[in-house]
């Protein structure tokens, strides 16, 4: 038969917090305020190095395009898929400084 246990008295103590507390935690929660205030939580950005799980896209090539895919690939030593994310990549970080 299994032995129930029950806890004992002393370590039953609980402290209520007080009512000043309540509503420094409702306040806070709500947004309004408190010492709090000029607290700002920045948000990470996504993770350059995360598992890719998110999207997936079908890319539908030609021959020729195809083609130029395999070879620059095995000329970078890269997969073509491996090669393709770099190269987004590397062309995306271009543009947005504006070398481009």
């Amino acid at each position: 038969m299994v032995k129930r246990r029950e806890p004992k008295a002393s370590n039953l103590v609980t402290k209520q917090p007080t009512q000043e507390q309540v509503e420094a935690f409702a306040a806070a929660a709500e947004g309004m305020g408190g010492e709090n205030q000029s607290i700002q939580i920045k948000e990470p950005g996504p993770n350059p190095s995360a598992i890719r799980d998110y999207k997936a896209m079908r890319v539908p090539f030609n021959q020729y395009e195809f083609e130029q895919l395999e070879v620059a690939s095995k000329l970078s030593g890269r997969s073509k898929l491996n090669f393709m994310r770099y190269a987004m990549l590397k062309f995306a970080k271009e543009i947005q400084e504006g070398d481009v």
